[in-house]
């Protein structure tokens, strides 16, 4: 088994380490989350880690490529992409059929690049700073802003127009004559409809020659990245109560080394002297030594399946997000150990000998909702089945597991997933789906929860406690 990474790194350097087949690093993702990504088989892993390389290869290249493009538009304005053409093209058929007057064309749209150079030399006389009322919102609220323009120069500055770019989108308003000193105020507001996350700034202003061949921006201040969180609820904590007890529950595993005394059993070559059970020794004659009831602190595992044919609509995705945050959050604020995973990404030819989950960070609710803000349903993703049977083996300490998928999981993929868990641990599987009414059923020894809305979630909880 080689396992690999996969995701861009943005602030943390993964932790390298070996394995018998291959490599393993731990990688962190924009919002912060760990990505695991495992490769099965000698001869098939080494192919799809070949063609995993290629793929990160290619998207390296377009995005430098992409990068030079964007900053070639951002210099060139549309007559001035159609002056180089026509410079060009009079190069062209001037040198090719001797055609004098395609030449002069050439030499004066030359001639009228090189006199649009002038214009772009020389500091703004601007001075832009914006903020952002809350770097957080919740999906459906706008987030509020300011931009403030000051003319910091000794000459009066002449009206101009600054860009703030949001997103895809682009916030442009006019700015005044400004004498020294002064300053403009203008408030912004950023709608946030849906939740994801936003790249506000950096805030721009440009000077151009006066035919618009070229142009140079100006950037100022740094980029706001503003995460719109998904929709949650309020669980309380009694409605967990279907929860093992954070001190730990005894299990039917039994351990040497633990507080929940089980029996007593002869002793045998290895055992400690500390262990030794000296009243029961003295009354059977025989060395007798303690055994103990394996304890576990209850830890809860929240998996969310990002598989696109899982959901029926956008709607139901959305919902099972936002089930997922009001899970984790109350399970944070309570002090419970938890774990969020959602399915990794996993190209359409490597599914056979690929898996992946990426764990989302779950140091307080902030990290937890910044995370869930960016994820997103694919179809090159691990399916849930894979997912909980990945998380089973890298984490051993789950005693309560929900599974959070669409209407369109079929029953059979879902027992399936709820299978992976070992026989001490509880499952209850979520479903979100608009169009039915909330219930709760047992599928084998899975508690199935199906959500028409957001709040069914909080009434199911409740019941289940009692």
């Amino acid at each position: 088994m080689t396992e690999a990474s996969t995701g861009v790194t943005r602030a943390d350097h993964g932790r390298a380490g070996r394995t018998r087949a291959g490599h393993t690093r731990v990688t962190t993702t924009r919002v912060g989350t760990t990505t695991r990504t495992q490769i099965a088989g000698e001869r098939r892993g080494r192919r799809a880690a070949r063609r995993l390389w290629a793929l990160h290869a290619w998207r390296a290249t377009a995005a430098a490529v992409a990068r030079v493009w964007d900053e070639a538009q951002a210099i060139v304005t549309p007559a001035g992409w159609t002056a180089v053409i026509w410079v060009i093209a009079g190069l062209v058929f001037g040198l090719a059929f001797g055609w004098g007057e395609a030449l002069m064309g050439a030499a004066a749209g030359l001639v009228l690049l090189l006199i649009a150079l002038p214009f772009l030399i020389g500091r703004e006389q601007y001075e832009v700073d914006f903020t952002l009322a809350h770097e957080a919102v919740v999906a459906g609220t706008d987030a509020d802003g300011e931009i403030i323009v000051a003319n910091p120069t000794a000459r009066l500055a002449l009206p101009g127009r600054v860009d703030v770019p949001v997103g895809s989108g682009l916030i442009d308003f006019h700015v005044p004559t400004l004498r020294r000193g002064h300053q403009h105020r203008e408030a912004i507001v950023i709608p946030a409809p849906r939740r994801g996350i936003i790249d506000v700034g950096p805030a721009t202003t440009s000077r151009a020659d006066p035919l618009r061949l070229l142009r140079r921006e100006f950037h100022w201040a740094d980029v706001r990245t503003l995460y719109i969180h998904p929709v949650t609820i309020a669980i309380p904590s009694t409605s967990l109560g279907f929860i093992r007890d954070l001190e730990g529950r005894a299990t039917r595993t039994l351990t040497d080394e633990d507080i929940s005394f089980h029996a007593v059993r002869e002793y045998q070559r290895g055992d400690a002297q500390r262990r030794v059970h000296w009243k029961s020794t003295a009354k059977t004659g025989t060395l007798m030594v303690r055994q103990y009831e394996e304890t576990r602190r209850s830890t809860i595992s929240i998996v969310l399946d990002l598989e696109e044919s899982s959901y029926a609509s956008a709607d139901e995705f959305e919902m099972a997000v936002s089930a997922v945050g009001s899970l984790g959050v109350r399970a944070i604020r309570d002090g419970r150990d938890v774990e969020v995973v959602v399915s990794g990404e996993v190209p359409e030819f490597a599914k056979a000998s690929v898996r992946s989950l990426s764990s989302l960070r779950v140091t307080s609710p902030r990290a937890l909702l910044d995370d869930l803000a960016g994820v997103e349903a694919a179809s090159a993703v691990a399916p849930l089945p894979t997912l909980t049977r990945m998380l089973v083996e890298s984490s051993g300490e789950t005693s309560l597991a929900f599974l959070v998928t669409g209407s369109a999981q079929t029953l059979a993929q879902l027992q399936s997933s709820a299978l992976a868990f070992p026989g001490d641990v509880a499952v209850a599987a979520v479903l979100c789906d608009p169009r039915s009414e909330p219930s709760m059923h047992a599928l084998g020894r899975t508690r199935v929860l199906s959500l028409g809305i957001l709040d069914d979630l909080r009434q199911l909880l409740a019941r289940g406690a009692t």
